[in-house]
């Protein structure tokens, strides 16, 4: 590859910090990311990586830097927290090589496509609880991800940690027609109205009903069975429409009492913001010198205001 000359990788790190270490290439990895992404083993100084790239050249190059704009979002808010674990570890990036590339640790675990009835009632709740604590916790820094399906989310027999953050989208940006029945909410996969963390609390409820009864759900509100599960508290996310489902941190109150954890993002500073200025610009420079016009996400309809912010299940 030419952005790894005779063995050695240079990136920056997420604090925008350009290092240089010896680098050895190891096999692509299946059911890492979904395509337009590909994803490749490799031991970088000793520690065990993935290195995320865009195998199609149409669709890939967008798709990574979605990619790259959640993942470093992410690692500013929750990298220094108790919550790291349920996200990709980012180690580095270079949006500008040949060829642009990721570089995250390892996954931990394995896919919960692979799990089924393989984990206990209480593995299932704490996979029930991870779920939604992260998906309050991208609600906290504006995003919400709309690919939330069984081979995004892996588990290592103590802790989530959610994939494909490509798919993480700004909050009240407009809906696409997009996603897997039954895990992409009804709203999602017709592509009408804005999106909401609301979404991924419905395909937060599918995974876990799926693990629970060992079968999908149903693609278009309760599972008819759904009764029988009585420890779910996610019972009532499989509302057809957003409106009627739970705030994300209403449920996560229940299942995990005390303080939102998001109060955490919300309150830090954001020491990376002249990186996420330099890298901002950086995109614009790759995208005007290729002629492409930026596709910044709408702005909210005039007098739409954000949704209340929950802290314990209060509003404030």
């Amino acid at each position: 590859m030419n952005d790894i000359p005779k063995g050695r990788l240079s990136f920056l790190t997420p604090q925008g910090v350009r290092r240089t270490e010896p680098v050895s290439i190891g096999d692509r990895r299946r059911r890492t990311v979904p395509p337009p992404l590909s994803a490749r083993d490799l031991t970088l100084a000793d520690r065990r990586l993935v290195r995320l790239t865009a195998a199609d050249p149409e669709t890939g190059p967008a798709r990574l830097e979605a990619e790259a704009r959640a993942a470093l979002t992410v690692h500013r808010a929750f990298a220094t927290t108790p919550y790291r674990s349920l996200f990709p570890a980012l180690v580095g990036h270079d949006m500008d090589a040949d060829e642009p590339f990721l570089l995250y640790e390892a996954p931990r675990g394995d896919p919960a496509a692979r799990l089924s009835y393989g984990i206990s009632t209480t593995e299932q709740r704490t996979v029930e609880r991870d779920l939604v604590l992260a998906v309050r916790l991208l609600e906290s820094v504006g995003l919400v991800h709309t690919g939330l399906v069984p081979a995004a989310v892996r588990w290592d027999g103590k802790h989530v940690q959610l994939w494909d953050l490509a798919s993480a989208v700004p909050l009240g940006a407009l809906r696409r027609p997009t996603g897997t029945p039954p895990y992409a909410s009804p709203e999602q996969r017709r592509g009408v109205g804005r999106c909401d963390a609301r979404d991924a609390l419905w395909s937060a409820a599918q995974i876990v009903y799926q693990l629970a009864a060992g079968h999908p759900g149903d693609p278009d509100g309760p599972p008819a069975d759904l009764a029988s599960y009585r420890s779910l508290e996610l019972g009532d996310a499989f509302a057809p429409s957003a409106d009627a489902r739970p705030e994300p941190a209403l449920v996560l109150a229940r299942l995990m009492p005390g303080p939102d954890p998001a109060a955490l993002a919300e309150a830090r500073p954001d020491p990376l913001e002249p990186h996420r200025q330099e890298y901002d610009r950086a995109m614009e420079r790759k995208r005007r010198a290729a002629g492409v016009v930026p596709d910044h996400p709408p702005a909210p309809e005039p007098g739409q205001t954000r949704r209340r912010t929950w802290f314990g299940g209060r509003a404030y």
